[in-house]
């Protein structure tokens, strides 16, 4: 008997999981066709993902896309992608995001390949100003610096990253989890720690 209600659990759980990760999947294609982005197949598990697109803003998104929102690894947020004013997000074929925010004023680009882990967040913009005097105006503190980000092909990045503005990740290359990246990393290596740093040639 509790072999048989175990299996009923199970099974109950695996519906609802399986229900709602088909409505979350609607969801999002339906906001793709509102917004009008362009994409391919796109895969997603675990909850909704979140879209802000202004009027002048672009998103493209690639073929066999996986968005993921992961609680069962201790990261609960949910893919989050938000472009401003003429903005571009660009995120290729083959990639997977899992609980991953991004925010871009200007240009983020994701190549093909890209494994992108659990609550990392990429920025193309400090958000305010540098100036104090000019932060204590709400109009002047929107004036912040903003450069472009561009993850190359074959990168994993490890969970809980942060990738900020004007940073290169060269293709193949890994970022070790937790690292915050504020230069850009060339190819073909490993990069961990805040700053990151290089720790050592791979591939």
């Amino acid at each position: 008997m509790r072999v048989f209600l175990s299996y009923s659990y199970r099974f109950i759980f695996y519906f609802f999981f399986v229900l709602n990760n088909a409505f979350c999947k609607l969801l999002l294609l339906i906001n793709l066709w509102l917004l009008n982005i362009p994409h391919g197949k796109i895969y997603t598990g675990g909850g909704l993902v979140k879209i802000s697109l202004s009027r002048k803003g672009k998103i493209i998104i690639g073929d066999n896309v996986n968005f993921a929102n992961s609680w069962e690894i201790g990261y609960p947020f949910r893919c989050f992608l938000r472009v401003r004013g003429n903005g571009i997000l660009k995120i290729g074929n083959n990639t997977g995001l899992n609980s991953v925010s991004i925010f871009c004023d200007q240009s983020v680009l994701i190549g093909n390949n890209v494994s992108i882990g659990g609550g990392t967040k990429i920025f193309d913009t400090n958000f305010h100003n540098m100036n104090y005097i000019e932060r204590r105006n709400l109009i002047l503190n929107a004036n912040s610096k903003t450069a472009a980000v561009v993850i190359e092909d074959d990168v994993f990045v490890g969970g809980c990253s942060l990738i900020g503005k004007g940073v290169t990740i060269g293709a193949r290359s890994i970022i070790a989890a937790g690292s915050v990246v504020v230069k850009s990393v060339p190819s073909d290596q490993l990069w961990g720690g805040n700053p990151a740093q290089f720790i050592k040639v791979i591939n």
